[in-house]
């Protein structure tokens, strides 16, 4: 586990514990929903933090087998090229 997965789950844990503290009456309505949203907020980025992540993973992967799908391209191209080439060449002894 890393450190924004712990982190993660505190805040998840804390929105809980001031919903729960707000259950018993100590804190009042504004500052509960002061700390709800904050910890909303936080663990909100958390997850947009770990998306681009994936997406940044995703576009390098993308890339990647982009070049790879160019040298496939250029080895079918030279051996089209070739094909053809022989081809011209036994057409032309049948001729």
């Amino acid at each position: 586990m890393k450190i924004s997965d712990i982190v993660f789950w505190l805040i998840i844990v804390g929105i809980i514990a001031i919903a729960l503290w707000l259950l018993s009456g100590s804190p009042t309505e504004i500052g509960a929903i002061i700390g709800i949203a904050t910890f909303v907020g936080a663990s909100e980025i958390l997850l947009w933090k770990a998306l681009f992540q994936i997406d940044k993973r995703t576009a390098i992967g993308f890339e990647k087998v982009s070049s790879d799908f160019k040298i496939m391209r250029n080895d079918l191209e030279n051996k089209h090229r070739e094909i053809k080439k022989e081809l011209l060449e036994i057409k032309e002894m049948i001729n």
